[in-house]
């Protein structure tokens, strides 16, 4: 037993080692573990962030376009209206014969 007694102690020593580094090991991989989730759920707030910020501009942007196609529309129709109006007018001989009178009376007063 005295032989052997050196070779217990040493094996009882290298399994205390082992065990004790595997516990230290696996408390630092706990440890990294929820350092790594919480990182992680910080970078997913922050991009939900983003993606919302993103979204915001994007629906303003696409407010400011539909906007500016209702007000681009509203003047071709304007525009077109009075030009119907116009045209129909001038088709009409009393209307043409004011504008001429329009005219000479503008140019006399000119002169």
């Amino acid at each position: 037993m005295e032989t052997s007694l050196p070779y217990i102690v040493s094996v009882i020593c290298a399994a205390i080692a082992g065990f004790t580094s595997y516990a230290v090991a696996r408390k630092q991989t706990k440890a990294d573990i929820q350092k790594l989730e919480k990182q992680y759920e910080l970078d997913i707030e922050k991009e939900r962030e983003k993606f919302a910020m993103e979204k915001e501009k994007m629906e303003i942007e696409h407010r400011h376009q539909l906007e500016l196609l209702q007000k681009e529309s509203e003047n071709t129709l304007g525009a077109s209206v009075t030009n119907t109006l116009i045209s129909e007018a001038m088709k009409m001989p009393e209307v043409r014969q004011q504008f001429s009178q329009g005219l000479r009376n503008g140019s006399k007063r000119k002169k």
